[in-house]
């Protein structure tokens, strides 16, 4: 069963619709409420415009706490936590030759054959989704809690579960195994995104105050 983190996890995925001025007042107030990570998903940006992002971040968050998308480049160029990969991104052996040692290498997965996959080729954490109906998967069904726990048990690196995760509904995401969560736009959209990431944390330090 995957280990959890020594606290659940918060991560904290942009939008893609705002620009650098305003993710980085997000970002200043989601890191001040309980943020763990903030992944810079931006895929209509070039590596030059990620890079600037990831720069302007790390003078208010720690640039450990930053995870680039995709861009394996960038993540190596700007020394962050690391590189997220989906389904188009290098392969995650030759992403790993592109990294620092010490930097993760996370992985998108949606289903038991691509999560197990992902652990076999040595991705330090997989993100799986989407588990509840979300908004940025319209017309998706969700997949639910079941498959969720059956992935946790079978890997032995984290999973952060994705999709349609509230603060009243992520205690079930824990209960299945995972050690963190990854929230759009609960946060990227909210009016005051302190108090939302806060709503998150408090839920997530609940739920591991009650069985750890």
């Amino acid at each position: 069963m995957s280990m959890l983190l020594r606290a659940p996890e918060l991560h904290v995925i942009t939008s893609g619709r705002n620009e650098l001025d305003q993710v980085l007042r997000m970002a200043e107030a989601a890191y001040s409420g309980g943020m763990d990570r903030l992944h810079i998903r931006e895929k209509h940006r070039t590596a030059r415009e990620i890079m600037q992002w990831a720069e302007a971040l790390a003078e208010i968050i720690p640039r450990e706490s930053i995870v680039i998308n995709d861009r394996v480049d960038v993540a190596a160029a700007v020394q962050c936590c690391g590189a997220h990969l989906a389904y188009h991104s290098l392969p995650l052996k030759a992403a790993r030759r592109v990294l620092a040692p010490g930097q993760k290498v996370g992985s998108s997965v949606h289903s038991m054959k691509e999560a197990v996959q992902a652990a076999e080729e040595g991705a330090d954490y997989v993100l799986y989704g989407h588990i509840f109906a979300s908004r940025s998967k319209p017309g998706l069904s969700p997949r639910g809690t079941d498959e969720l726990t059956a992935v946790a048990e079978a890997l032995s690196i984290p999973v952060i579960g994705l999709g349609g995760i509230r603060p009243d509904n992520a205690g079930q995401v824990l209960a299945a195994g995972c050690a963190g969560i990854a929230v759009l736009s609960g946060i990227t959209d909210a009016r005051d995104a302190k108090q939302a990431a806060c709503a998150y944390r408090e839920t997530l330090d609940r739920w591991k105050g009650e069985t750890g």
